[in-house]
């Protein structure tokens, strides 16, 4: 009997050392494991900072737009050259000017400018609305088609500048309905600024070829008696060859 309780006792505790020494065995596991996986936490924050930093490096310098990213040298901004053509109304007359974009006045338009020159859309646009002394307005396409492509407006991002001469800002019919329409401003029209008018570039060259678009024509229709934004809408640079010749148009505009 003894020997029997005796043999069971020590069996007992061969079972406790057992289960003892199980655990140890269970926690240095799942200390182990503890290590590896903060290791490996570890690891993965040092690959993804990286990472981060490297899309800030890469994209310093550049504009996001529609269909991908376009590199610039200045700071997020682009400058654009535009070729023109029949200067003062006088065929066979050329010059160009460059505007650069401004994506800490207007960040939404500043990409929308460069988004239409990538897409062509300015070639042969006529500068329809030019009134000395005030502003050059453009950006209907001769294509209707052309034109419904780019009618979706972006949203107001506020006045961050003001319309200065040789500022470039959006043309609105009210507010959220900047489009694909542009004006460069001949002088300062500060009251323009209240209206919501919000200059998204600046011609840094050839304003003086800027100051050259012809203006004969005036106002136009209704109030006046120049190309009627209606018409030409609709009937593209069909109906402006017809009846405004003089205009002045864009031969090309590409990003430099």
């Amino acid at each position: 009997m003894h020997v029997l309780e005796d043999s069971a006792i020590f069996a007992t505790l061969e079972n406790v050392k057992g289960n003892t020494s199980g655990r140890r065995q269970r926690r240095a596991i799942m200390r182990n494991s503890f290590y590896i996986f903060i290791c490996v936490l570890f690891f993965a924050a040092i690959y993804f900072l990286h990472g981060i930093i490297g899309d800030l490096d890469d994209s310093e310098g550049q504009i996001k737009v529609p269909g991908g990213t376009l590199r610039s040298s200045s700071g997020g901004s682009a400058l654009i050259e535009f070729k023109v053509a029949n200067l003062n109304g006088e065929p066979d007359t050329h010059g160009s000017f460059t505007m650069k974009t401004r994506p800490d006045w207007s960040k939404l338009g500043a990409e929308r400018v460069v988004a239409l020159t990538n897409d062509g859309f300015w070639d042969d646009c006529r500068f329809f609305r030019v009134l000395n002394n005030f502003m050059a307005q453009w950006g209907i396409n001769g294509s209707p088609e052309k034109n419904k492509k780019w009618k979706k407006s972006i949203a107001d991002e506020g006045v961050k500048q003001s319309n200065k001469r040789g500022t470039v800002s959006f043309a609105m019919a009210g507010p959220g309905t900047r489009s694909h329409q542009l004006f460069i401003n001949y002088k300062n029209n500060k009251y323009l600024d209240e209206q919501g008018f919000a200059p998204i570039g600046e011609i840094v060259e050839g304003m003086d070829v800027v100051d050259r678009l012809y203006s004969g024509y005036g106002e136009g229709a209704p109030s006046g008696k120049g190309p009627n934004q209606g018409k030409i809408q609709m009937q593209g640079n069909k109906y402006l060859k017809e009846n405004f010749p003089k205009l002045t148009y864009i031969v090309s505009a590409e990003v430099k």
